[in-house]
């Protein structure tokens, strides 16, 4: 290969190879690979970057990509670089952690946030919305698991070490929610049986089966995760020998789109966009009390008739909301927010019904009740306000 290969002309190349690499080629493109002439870390990690984005593009082709980075992580000559001690496997290894951490820590609440501006700035319906949030989540999740599906093969066929492999794990072992239980599942089926054989696996495999026994009732759980533990619970248990994988009706990765999913794997997701949505209208309500010293009260009246409020949307949540947010402030706080919402229904923004309502539903929280033993006097500062309730 020509040793006067730019950086540029190389990611073409790589790119060129990625997308066309199969079975039946696949010597003769991992060898034009270790050929390049120029090794950087900053090649290095570029190539990294290209096999992995087709990599979670392409879940099918997981094996394939994975096999290619650990023929480069175990290829001497692809390995050396002039006065580095960093070899490509680290490269390899670090730059995926990075991807991995900052996909997991940034990327949804950034999406989210940007989400939620354009609908603030804009005339799309919060139903329209509520859509939109429940796709981004779908597939946010699909992802996730696509991530988790290359690591694991990563270290099933060499280009990861164990320390590699355990350090995703453990990050993933810091939280405990169903997505990062569904992840270490799939991480522990492809590398469980290889991963065994150095490490105890026991406490995760417990980690695993201690948030299922926990959050049965709690949580609902897809036909799909709970297959996938009974069967990370049957391996453990048969020391990890393989067996046929499990036929899955409902697997989610059979689904392309949120809307061609069954009704019951909806459910998950449903939960992720009203937790959003929930927090939208904490954010209108905490606009509108800020902006109660600062201007007058019929400007915010006017604007919220005019804009993409979420008093047209759910009224009661709006008037439950605006409560809540109050309950842990200065008294002074909580009047303001009594007269707000007596001069909502004064102007008929607001239903006297759905203020009873959004009342009834914060009375009727056991939660707040533990947590606020004063919890009747702090709503008294604020229905005192509402002289449309006496």
């Amino acid at each position: 290969m020509e040793a006067s290969l730019k950086p540029v002309e190389i990611f073409n190349l790589v790119r060129s190879i990625v997308q066309n690499v199969n079975i039946n080629n696949f010597e003769e493109m991992a060898h034009t690979i270790i050929s390049i002439p120029l090794k950087t870390i900053y090649i290095f990690e570029n190539i990294v970057d290209i096999i992995y984005f087709r990599a979670l593009n392409r879940p099918d082709f997981t094996v394939l990509y994975a096999k290619l980075c650990a023929y480069m992580a175990n290829h001497a000559a692809f390995n050396k670089l002039h006065n580095y001690k960093t070899t490509f496997q680290n490269v390899l290894a670090q730059k995926i952690f990075d991807m991995f951490t900052s996909y997991y820590t940034r990327t949804p609440q950034n999406e989210v946030h940007k989400l939620k501006k354009n609908f603030m700035n804009s005339n799309m319906t919060p139903s329209f919305f509520k859509n939109i949030l429940n796709s981004f989540h779908f597939q946010y999740y699909k992802r996730s698991l696509a991530h988790c599906k290359f690591i694991g093969e990563l270290f099933k066929q060499g280009a990861f070490t164990e320390k590699n492999i355990l350090s995703f794990i453990h990050e993933l072992m810091k939280v405990k929610d169903i997505l990062n239980i569904h992840c270490l599942c799939i991480i522990l089926q492809i590398a469980g049986q290889k991963l065994s054989k150095t490490h105890n696996l026991d406490g995760i495999v417990h980690h695993i089966l201690l948030f299922k026994n926990e959050n049965t009732v709690l949580i609902k759980m897809s036909p799909t995760l709970q297959s996938l533990i009974f069967k990370i619970q049957n391996l453990h248990l048969k020391c990890w020998i393989h067996e046929e994988p499990l036929k899955l009706i409902e697997d989610n990765e059979q689904y392309i789109s949120f809307e061609n999913l069954p009704e019951q794997l909806k459910q998950l997701y449903y939960l992720k966009s009203y937790t959003v949505m929930a927090q939208c209208i904490i954010d209108e309500c905490m606009a509108v009390l800020n902006g109660f010293d600062k201007i007058n009260i019929n400007e915010i009246v006017h604007s919220l008739k005019y804009i993409n409020s979420w008093l047209h949307y759910d009224q009661v949540s709006f008037v439950a909301s605006m409560i809540l947010i109050t309950l842990n402030e200065d008294q002074s706080i909580r009047q303001k927010a009594g007269i707000l919402l007596n001069l909502f229904i004064k102007k008929d923004l607001l239903l006297i019904d759905s203020v009873l309502s959004g009342i009834d539903k914060i009375m009727d929280d056991s939660e707040l009740k533990i947590e606020l033993p004063r919890l009747s006097d702090l709503l008294f500062d604020i229905t005192s306000r509402i002289t449309y309730l006496n």
